[in-house]
């Protein structure tokens, strides 16, 4: 082992060396970096520097003066020091690494937009069947409630005919009449009828006084209300209730109200209803859609049967076909296509950019790129842009059929060494003991 520690292992012949692939490894994770150079040719390992920094990289590949290939990952600090060292070589960006990064990009939006557990409608190309079920106010069920219950009708039947609650049913048999007179209505509507009830009173006192033969002036002086109001009163039209009672004011909702009811059919989340209603031109807030969602959340819509798929099945299919996933079947991801065109966009987006480094099209490349940008997704439009950066290379990797798996599995290896050496492992010893270990394997 000391022999191993001062004697440093000479690399000869670096002339010959032409086509490499780099890439760095970890000494101490978080703190130091080395770089190793691999042979694309014989698959040698040719070399190792403890260090990872722009300069140090670019002094060393220097010293071998005949590079014409280096295959790599997306790492700019390379790019700069391979620019420098040989400019006219030709960098070629590992494909594995940009696919990675593109799946990983889409995961995490895919991740934010859907919630853990999608739900489908399974009758999206069918008529749904519609429940005949009456839609009754609170006080029509209760009046109901004991009119079934007073002809002898049990209160199972009533429960399910109303869909009340037992424990609902037995406290509204108990309800005196004022009790069935409030129940069911708000604060807000039951002020409204007290205001209602009293200004009739006025309006039937003042007909009385009138009928009395009483001026119109003095029943104003004795009701504390102006002639005019007085007037008003006296007319047979006028009645206590006031146009405005029960008239719903204009939502900035109305015109999608249609829309969003088939959605909310189907399961669709606020949030995805406010992005789609969005795009139709709708200028209000999410919180609109929530509130309505929560106002109607007994609505009884059409009968439909729906399906459960986890989002982790759907993220799934970035990396592997349909055929694979056990969770998904071609009639389930159409039906999601169907509902979450989004979802279809990145599917297809990432299949092309597969296709597209198989067949080796580059002519496509940039359609993609444009198609990919036009998406206006966060994180797809990151991933563009890291690839914009280092578009050459890119390129490369489509045309050339290099990649950097050598250096990834010599890692792999180098790791297991240092894991043997751990506690008596400097950078010198794991260096030479690498490079010997390669001679002796190639000699």
């Amino acid at each position: 082992m000391q022999s191993l520690k001062k004697k440093e292992i000479k690399i000869n012949n670096k002339e010959k060396i032409t086509k490499i692939c780099i890439d760095d490894f970890a000494i101490k994770k978080g703190h130091t970096y080395g770089t190793i150079m691999i042979d694309i040719e014989s698959h040698k390992v040719i070399d190792i520097i403890f260090s990872r920094e722009n300069n140090d990289v670019s002094e060393w590949l220097k010293s071998y003066p005949n590079i014409k290939v280096v295959s790599r990952d997306g790492s700019i600090t390379y790019k700069n020091a391979i620019s420098i060292a040989h400019p006219s070589a030709i960098q070629i960006s590992d494909r594995f690494h940009i696919l990675k990064n593109l799946t990983e990009y889409c995961k995490q939006y895919l991740t934010k937009y859907f919630k853990a557990k999608v739900i489908i409608n399974n009758n999206l190309d069918n008529k749904p069947k519609s429940k005949n079920i009456i839609n009754y106010s609170q006080n029509e069920k209760v009046l109901k409630a004991m009119q079934m219950f007073n002809v002898g009708i049990k209160k199972a039947k009533i429960c399910e005919a109303l869909k009340l609650n037992i424990k609902t049913l037995n406290k509204i048999l108990e309800f005196d009449e004022l009790d069935i007179n409030y129940y069911g209505k708000s604060k807000l509507r039951i002020i409204q009828e007290e205001r209602l009830k009293n200004k009739q009173e006025i309006i039937n006192e003042a007909r009385e006084m009138r009928k009395n033969c009483i001026p119109i002036s003095k029943i104003a002086k004795a009701l504390n209300l102006d002639r005019r109001t007085i007037s008003k009163y006296l007319d047979e039209k006028t009645t206590g209730i006031s146009t405005r009672l029960g008239v719903k004011r204009k939502s900035k909702l109305d015109q999608y109200i249609n829309y969003i009811d088939k959605l909310i059919e189907i399961g669709v989340t606020s949030k995805t209803i406010y992005s789609k209603i969005k795009e139709m031109g709708y200028t209000g807030s999410e919180s609109l859609i929530r509130n309505y969602k929560a106002q109607n959340k007994n609505n009884n819509y059409t009968s439909i049967v729906t399906t459960e798929v986890k989002r982790s099945s759907l993220i799934k299919l970035l990396y592997k076909p349909i055929s694979k996933i056990k969770e998904l079947s071609n009639e389930i991801v159409n039906k999601i296509y169907n509902s979450y065109p989004i979802y279809k966009e990145i599917i297809n987006l990432v299949i092309e950019f597969k296709n597209i480094l198989s067949s080796r099209t580059i002519d496509e490349f940039d359609r993609w790129i444009h198609k990919a940008t036009e998406l206006n997704i966060n994180e797809i439009n990151s991933f563009v842009n890291g690839i914009t950066r280092d578009i050459d290379a890119v390129k490369n990797a489509v045309l050339y059929e290099y990649n950097n798996g050598l250096a990834e599995g010599v890692i792999n290896k180098l790791k297991l060494i240092k894991r043997i050496m751990y506690g008596r492992c400097n950078f010198n010893l794991l260096k030479n003991k690498i490079l010997r270990l390669e001679n002796l394997k190639f000699n």
